[in-house]
C-alpha cells in the first residue's frame, strides 16, 4: 500500500512539473512585452507572440535568425564582447533600435539577464516598444530648449514672491546665476510696484485667469535699472498656483517712443506754424489794402497841410499809427517767413551798440550792462531793421526776468564757424562763417516744462499787459528767414542765455543812402489796376501829383482789353498781384505777349506767388510790397521806365 502510494505520489509531482512548464511557457507566450532567449553563438531560440506581432516575423523565421538580424546596435563582430560582459555582470538594461521585417526601426528597452538550464547558458531578453516615451523626450528636450532660449525672461513665481524657476534669458540679462535668482523674492528685481501693488497684481491674476499687462522697472545684479513689460497669467501646475510672467526688456522701445513724441511734436508745431503762416498771408494782404489806403491818403493829406499847424501833427500821428500797423504786420509775415525783406552785409556791432543805447535809458538801476565785441568782424548777411528787433525783443526779455531782483545784462558778439561735424547739433544750418551773438541774464529763468514752447506765436509766461508773446517768435522767424540758427540755454533761478547764429556776408557793410528831397517825376501814362476802388483812387492822385497820366481799371481782364485795344498808348502798367478771376502775373504773362518791351510793376500786401524766377521770367521789373509809401512810389515808377525791359526788384 505504502509502495503503491509512493508511485502515486511520483507520477502526480510529474504532472504538476508537466502543467507549471506549459503555464510558464503561456505566459511567456502571451506576456506583453518582447521576450527573446539567445544562445551563446546569437542565434535565436525562443521568441514569443508579441515579439511575433511587434517585428513580423514567424516563430520560424525567429529560429533561423540571429540577435543582429533585428537589433541595429549589435553585429556579429560585437556579439562576442557583449555576451561576455553580459556573462560577467549577470543582467543589463539599454535602450536599443529593433528592425521590423517591413525595414523600419523603432526604439525600444532591452532587459537582458543571463540564465543557465540544463548545462547551456542563455540570454533572456525582455524588450519594451518606447517610441511613445521617446517622442515625449524628445518633445519635452524641445519645449527645454525653447524655455531657455527664448528672446525674453520667463519667471515662475510662488504665492509670496518667491522666484520658482527661470530661463536663461532672465537670469543672464539681470546679471545673476540661476541657482542665484531662484532664492530670491520677485520685489529683490522689481522696483516699479510696491509690495501691496504685486500682492494686488497676484490676487488679481488669481481672480480672473487672464493674461495681464503692465510695465515696470527691474533692477540688474550691478544696480541699473531698466523698464520692461510683463504679460503675466496665472496657471496651475500639481494644485500649486504660479504667476508664469513673460519679461521683455523695453528700453529701445521706449526710446524710440519718446523719437517719435518728439518727431509729432515736431511736425504738429511745424503744420501749427504753417497754418499761422497761412492765415498771416490770408489777413496780411486785406489788412494792408486797408493801411495802403490809410497811410496814403496821410501822406497826400500832410503835404497839403501848413507847415507846423494843428492839422499836421494830427495827420502826423495817424501816419505814424499806420507806420506802427505796417510793422506789426511784417512781424506777422516774418515769423511765419512768408515776407520778402531786403538783405544785404550789416555791421551787427554797430546795430548792437545803437539797439542798447535805447534800451539803456528805460533800464532801472539795479540792471547792468556789459558787452563785449571781438574786433574786426566780419558784417552779416541780413536786413538791418529786423537784427535790431532781435536785440530789442532778447534784452527787453532779459530786464523783465531781472526787473525784481536786478542783475547782469552781457551781451557779446563773436566770430563763429559751423564745421561738417557741427550741422547735427544746428539743425537747419549750413557749415560756413558765422557771427554769433549771445545774450545772457542772471534773471529768473525759464522752467523745462515751458521752454519748448516759448517760440511759439501768443506764448508768453508774462502777465496780462506785459507782453504779447509775439517777441520770441518772431525772433525766430527773422533767426530762420535769414538761414541762421538760435539756441536757449536756461536754468530757473540762475538766468537765461540766448545765441544767435548768423551767416557772415560776402562784402562790405551797406552805405546807407538817404533818398532826394526831390521825388522823381514824369509825364508817361501808366495803367493802374487793383481789385480795390480805395487803392485805385489813392493810386491815382499820388501819380498824378507826380505828374503821370493815369488810366485805371478795376480788373486784370479789363486791363487786359484796355491794352490790347492800343498797347501804345501805355509807358508802364502797375497791377495788384492777388485780384480775382485773374491774377497779376496772369495778366503780365498775356500783356507781355502782346508787347514784350511794356515795364511792369506787380504790388501786393502779401502772395506765396512771389517767386524771383518766376518773377524774372516775366519780365517784372518791380515788386514792391504794400502799403507802398508815397516815396517808394515814386522811385519804383521812375526805376521801371528808365530800366525799361531790364529786371530790378526794390521794395
Amino acid at each position: 500500500m505504502k509502495e503503491e502510494s509512493a508511485n502515486d505520489a511520483g507520477s502526480d509531482m510529474v504532472k504538476d512539473e508537466s502543467h507549471e512548464c506549459r503555464l510558464a511557457k503561456f505566459c511567456l507566450d502571451h506576456a506583453s512585452a518582447c521576450v527573446f532567449r539567445v544562445n551563446q553563438e546569437g542565434r535565436i531560440v525562443y521568441a514569443n507572440e508579441k515579439a511575433c506581432e511587434s517585428l513580423g516575423y514567424s516563430r520560424e523565421e525567429y529560429l533561423a535568425m540571429s540577435v543582429y538580424d533585428i537589433d541595429s546596435v549589435v553585429n556579429q563582430d560585437t556579439w562576442p564582447d557583449m555576451w561576455q560582459e553580459l556573462c560577467e555582470a549577470g543582467s543589463s538594461t539599454f535602450e536599443s533600435y529593433h528592425l521590423r521585417k517591413d525595414g523600419t526601426l523603432f526604439p525600444n528597452e532591452v532587459t537582458v539577464t543571463m540564465i543557465e538550464f540544463e548545462g547551456q547558458r542563455y540570454a533572456a531578453a525582455i524588450t519594451k516598444d518606447i517610441t511613445e516615451r521617446k517622442q515625449l523626450f524628445d518633445s519635452l528636450q524641445l519645449f527645454q530648449f525653447i524655455f531657455d532660449n527664448a528672446p525674453f525672461g520667463i519667471y515662475l513665481i510662488e504665492d509670496g514672491g518667491k522666484i520658482s524657476y527661470v530661463n536663461k534669458h532672465a537670469y543672464r540679462y539681470l546679471g545673476y546665476t540661476k541657482e542665484e535668482i531662484c532664492q530670491m523674492n520677485v520685489l529683490e528685481i522689481d522696483r516699479g510696484y510696491s509690495p501691496e501693488e504685486i500682492d494686488k497684481i497676484w490676487h488679481k491674476q488669481t481672480e480672473t485667469k487672464a493674461l495681464e499687462t503692465f510695465e515696470t522697472i527691474h533692477q540688474k545684479k550691478d544696480g541699473t535699472r531698466f523698464p520692461v513689460e510683463i504679460n503675466g497669467i496665472m496657471l496651475e501646475f500639481n494644485n500649486i498656483p504660479y504667476s508664469v510672467s513673460f519679461c521683455k526688456d523695453i528700453s529701445e522701445r521706449q526710446k524710440e517712443e519718446k523719437e517719435r513724441r518728439k518727431m509729432e511734436a515736431h511736425l504738429r508745431e511745424t503744420q501749427k506754424m504753417e497754418s499761422l503762416g497761412t492765415l498771416a498771408g490770408g489777413i496780411a494782404h486785406d489788412f494792408n489794402n486797408i493801411l495802403g489806403a490809410i497811410l496814403g491818403y496821410a501822406e497826400l493829406t500832410r503835404m497839403r497841410c501848413e507847415k507846423g499847424s494843428n492839422l499836421e501833427k494830427y495827420v502826423s500821428q495817424i501816419f505814424k499809427a499806420g507806420n506802427r500797423a505796417k510793422e506789426l504786420v511784417q512781424q506777422i509775415l516774418w515769423f511765419s517767413r512768408q515776407s520778402v525783406s531786403d538783405k544785404g552785409p550789416v555791421d551787427i556791432s554797430r546795430v548792437t551798440n545803437e539797439a542798447l543805447k535805447l534800451i539803456k535809458v528805460s533800464l532801472p538801476s539795479n540792471v547792468e550792462i556789459l558787452s563785449n565785441f571781438s574786433p574786426n568782424l566780419s558784417p552779416v548777411f541780413a536786413n538791418e531793421i529786423q537784427i535790431h528787433q532781435i536785440i530789442m525783443n532778447l534784452c527787453t526779455n532779459a530786464y523783465h526776468a531781472m526787473k525784481s531782483s536786478g542783475g547782469v545784462l552781457d551781451v557779446s558778439i563773436t566770430a563763429a564757424s559751423i564745421l561738417e561735424q557741427d550741422v547735427k547739433s544746428h539743425p537747419g544750418m549750413n557749415t560756413g562763417k558765422y557771427i554769433k551773438l549771445t545774450i545772457s541774464d542772471n534773471g529768473c529763468g525759464i522752467s523745462h516744462d515751458v521752454i519748448d514752447r516759448i517760440f511759439e506765436p501768443y506764448f508768453t509766461t508774462k502777465s496780462v499787459g506785459e507782453g504779447t508773446g509775439f517777441g520770441l517768435s518772431t525772433v525766430h522767424g527773422i533767426v530762420k528767414d535769414h538761414g541762421g540758427g538760435i539756441k536757449v540755454y536756461s536754468e530757473v533761478g540762475v538766468g537765461t542765455t540766448f545765441i544767435i547764429f548768423l551767416p557772415v556776408a560776402d562784402t562790405g557793410s551797406n552805405v546807407a543812402t538817404e533818398k532826394l528831397d526831390m521825388l522823381p517825376t514824369g509825364n508817361e501814362t501808366v495803367l493802374l489796376v487793383d481789385d480795390e476802388i480805395a487803392l485805385i483812387d489813392l493810386g491815382r492822385d499820388l501819380l498824378e501829383s507826380l505828374g503821370y497820366q493815369v488810366e485805371t481799371r478795376a480788373s486784370a481782364i479789363d486791363a487786359i482789353e484796355a491794352f490790347r485795344s492800343n498797347s501804345q498808348k501805355y509807358d508802364l502798367i502797375i497791377s495788384d498781384i492777388t485780384m480775382p478771376r485773374m491774377t497779376g502775373d496772369e495778366m503780365a504773362r498775356q500783356v507781355k505777349a502782346i508787347r514784350p518791351d511794356i515795364p511792369i510793376i506787380l504790388c501786393s500786401g502779401f502772395s506765396n506767388r512771389i517767386h524771383e524766377q518766376t518773377m524774372q521770367s516775366l519780365g517784372i521789373n518791380v515788386i514792391l510790397m504794400k502799403p507802398v509809401s508815397y516815396a517808394d512810389l515814386a522811385y519804383a515808377v521812375r526805376q521801371a521806365l528808365d530800366s525799361g525791359s531790364e529786371t530790378a526788384y526794390p521794395v
